[in-house]
């Protein structure tokens, strides 16, 4: 595996920092290489690269909103020796119990985001000279299908929850939280909270921002 990943990341350098962790799902170790220091995801079942693609397209998703720091992404990398690795930014993390009030209202802003973005086009199209050029999610859903622990869960697009297309059968939290070596949850949009009845019997998912921080 590490000299896969020497090759994918194209550095020469690549030692263990002493920084490990797991869980019932995957396995994660810090690496320094030649452009800094990395944290690895590593999954070695045939269902990792599905898992990490997902999360990756989460970290993107909550990086462009600016409000939550998230460790970024850097890539995919399926291995060959099977299942797949996920490499982004290491991100140390100290006494965070006493950010929580800041915590909060960054996971308020993340979840504003998507309306204040709509409020500002608005605003905008109504004044002369400007563009309206300001991104806005307008669907529900997300580009990629997710996964809570190895349970894929597709959810696409669609104007309105109350008339989800036949195929959509779950709908995932409304912020990712890729660096939770337990399983993964997704932004159904940017900005808005989405989460669907859950089938009587099943306990719902737990998401934590094992590796983020603010």
């Amino acid at each position: 595996m590490e000299a896969q990943l020497k090759k994918e990341l194209g550095t020469s350098m690549l030692k263990s920092a002493g920084h490990s962790g797991g869980g019932c799902i995957s396995q994660g170790q810090s690496f320094d290489t030649d452009h800094g220091r990395v944290f690895v995801k590593i999954n070695h079942k045939s269902q990792a690269k599905r898992m990490f693609d997902g999360e990756l397209a989460s970290l993107e998703a909550i990086v462009m909103t600016d409000t939550v720091k998230v460790p970024k992404p850097v890539k995919v990398i399926e291995l060959d020796t099977g299942g797949a690795v996920f490499v982004m930014e290491h991100v140390d993390m100290r006494g965070l119990s006493r950010h929580s009030k800041q915590l909060g209202e960054r996971l308020a802003d993340l979840h504003l985001h998507n309306q204040r973005q709509r409020d500002r086009q608005n605003k905008e199209q109504q004044t002369v000279g400007k563009g309206a050029d300001v991104p806005v999610v307008d669907q529900f859903g997300f580009q990629v299908p997710t996964c809570c622990g190895y349970l894929p869960q597709s959810v696409p697009t669609a104007l309105s929850f109350s008339t989800p297309p036949p195929s959509m059968a779950t709908l995932s939290t409304s912020w990712a939280s890729p660096g939770c070596l337990e399983g993964s949850a997704t932004p159904s949009t940017l900005g808005t909270t989405t989460r669907s009845p859950r089938p009587r019997g099943l306990r719902r998912g737990i998401s934590c921002i094992n590796s983020s921080t603010i």
